[in-house]
């Protein structure tokens, strides 16, 4: 079943009306016909089973909503990934493999090591990490578009993670690689919202460390092997969903 994340305002009571880009990936691209079904989800945990109304003549499409249930595909807690900014392709690799196993913002950051230290971000560059993560989201059946926030510099990460999130974790591979079970670190009663830092390729340094488990930050260890920055941005946020039954 194909699925297309909406605007809210374009599904009406028991009509949906496709955007024109959204139209064309229908009428052109999966040459879907009068009375095929779609599923769009309005970004607010509904998901809708809608038959199509094509106009291929005019390039227009709608449809009527059969049915509206409630999207049961996301994680019960809310994860933001901080990571350090960098090349195109690992960014890319990032936002698409996070949205896929259940990351729910996304906040680049800057720290001493990272391999971009500006925290520009063009329109353009925006739209299409926006597009990647809408289509991992449509591909992997979540409920929800995963929040891109603007680039910041590590100490401004810090302070939003521990004023946004009950609970703060940063990936250190010079932490105590001991084995401490992961259930233990995040099982706690009233937890909504947790924070995962993932270093640059460099690491993070000594002083960035200090830094944040003086502000409150637990530092964790993803064991004695040293990670790819990619591997360990995916890995930290699949063992917290594991952990907590989410995987």
């Amino acid at each position: 079943m194909n699925r297309f994340f909406l605007p809210e305002n374009l599904i009406n009571q028991n009509k949906v009306i496709f955007p024109e880009d959204v139209a064309h990936q229908i009428l052109r691209v999966l040459r879907l016909k009068n009375g095929d079904s779609v599923h769009v989800l309005d970004n607010q945990g509904f998901i809708y089973n809608v038959l199509l109304q094509v106009d291929t003549a005019m390039g227009r499409v709608s449809g009527t909503v059969v049915e509206r249930t409630p999207v049961k595909t996301e994680p019960s807690v809310f994860l933001t990934l901080y990571f350090g900014l960098t090349t195109r392709e690992k960014t890319e690799f990032i936002l698409q493999k996070g949205t896929e196993i259940g990351i729910s913002a996304f906040a680049p950051v800057i720290s001493t090591r990272t391999l971009v230290q500006s925290d520009e971000l063009s329109a353009k560059r925006r739209t299409r990490w926006e597009k990647i993560i809408c289509e991992a989201a449509e591909q992997s059946y979540r409920g929800r578009l995963p929040i891109l926030n603007v680039p910041m510099n590590f100490e401004d990460g810090i302070a939003d993670a521990i004023n946004q999130h009950d609970l703060a974790l940063i990936a250190w591979e010079g932490a105590d690689s001991d084995r401490i079970s992961m259930k233990k670190i995040v099982f706690h009663d009233g937890l909504t919202r947790i924070a995962l830092f993932v270093g640059p390729e460099g690491g993070f340094s000594e002083e960035e460390i200090a830094l944040a488990s003086a502000k409150g930050c637990q530092v964790v260890s993803l064991g004695k092997r040293i990670l790819r920055m990619e591997t360990a941005a995916i890995l930290l946020p699949g063992l917290v969903l594991f952990a907590l039954g989410e995987m």
